[in-house]
């Protein structure tokens, strides 16, 4: 088990630095920079504005000198520069915000994984009864309604139907109550979609497993359902559901980036949506790079616990 983590951890390294390279290369790529929204926005498109702007911001410099002065300062400071658009820390602006988007994306995969086990379950216990039906037409429901449309909705239509606000204005943990009320809403709709999604899966894999000799030759030896469920079912069923966690939580960071905007959280998600309208590369690259790595770091732990549960696969 130690030499597959060691080998796990090794990889790491290797592929954040391709992934610094490939947004590196992408965000240059892309028509237009910072220069051209701060010239456009003040109203001056003489050449010369844009050349003293990309000057002040360092633009005009080599590129692959912008890079590695770029993963220099990563790499040996933990620096990510100075944003192209508001001019301030960008490492500041980071930590203030990635802790609202993370209580977000943690509540919401609790929500999914508190939505899809059990109504997989059931599911798969009841399967071919009405309930197991029903379940499965809900879960369909939940794949397939866009989560902005729901987010939408609960913005928009509970303040002109009933007078009331279901979504409120930020606050912090100042008023806890108020504040898991904040973020347990975009948390919720967010795990909507998982939810049908690992409800789905549970149902599959637990199928499967009903069916296997083991769970016939537990209940010939006349175990209760419980005990067969719990101690024959359960854990061989969830090897797939860690599987499909790893990618929900790719899933939630791409959701918080609407939902923030939805809802009107200060999170990384409306920070990303700005910084793309200004063209502030410095903080799109810093994003990617966070964000790389805590997708890796998760996709670590539940390669680990896969290996853990099936230790066919410590290859």
């Amino acid at each position: 088990m130690g030499a597959y983590v060691v080998r796990r951890l090794l990889i790491i390294p290797f592929t954040l630095l391709l992934i610094s390279v490939v947004v590196f290369i992408f965000m240059r790529a892309v028509p237009g920079d910072a220069a051209d929204v701060r010239c456009g926005a003040a109203g001056n498109f003489d050449a010369k504005c844009f050349e003293v702007v990309r000057e002040e911001l360092g633009l005009n410099e080599n590129k692959v000198g912008q890079y590695f002065k770029w993963l220099g300062d990563i790499v040996l400071r933990g620096d990510f520069g100075y944003s192209l658009s508001q001019r301030n820390h960008v490492n500041d602006e980071l930590l203030e915000r990635i802790g609202k988007t993370a209580q977000i994306g943690v509540l919401a995969i609790a929500f999914t994984l508190l939505i899809g086990v059990p109504v997989g379950m059931v599911s798969a216990v009841r399967a071919g009864k009405f309930s197991d039906y029903v379940l499965r037409f809900l879960a369909v429901i939940g794949l397939s309604v866009p989560g902005f449309w729901i987010a939408t909705l609960i913005v928009i239509f509970p303040p002109v139907w009933w007078g009331m606000r279901i979504a409120p204005d930020y606050v912090g943990w100042g008023d806890p109550l108020g504040h898991l009320r904040v973020i347990a809403i975009p948390a919720f709709v967010i795990a909507l979609a998982g939810g049908g999604t690992i409800a789905r899966i549970v149902r599959s894999s637990m199928l499967e497993v009903l069916r296997s000799d083991q769970v016939r030759t537990a209940r010939a030896k006349g175990l209760r359902e419980f005990a067969v469920i719990s101690r024959h079912v359960f854990r061989p069923s969830m090897i797939a559901l860690f599987t499909i966690i790893g990618l929900q939580f790719g899933l939630v960071l791409g959701g918080s980036v609407i939902m923030e905007s939805i809802f009107n959280i200060q999170g990384i998600g409306l920070w990303v949506l700005s910084a793309s309208v200004e063209r502030d590369f410095v903080i799109i690259q810093a994003v990617s790079v966070v964000f790389a790595s805590w997708f890796l770091l998760i996709t670590l732990i539940v390669d680990v616990a896969y290996a853990w549960i099936d230790p066919r696969i410590r290859y």
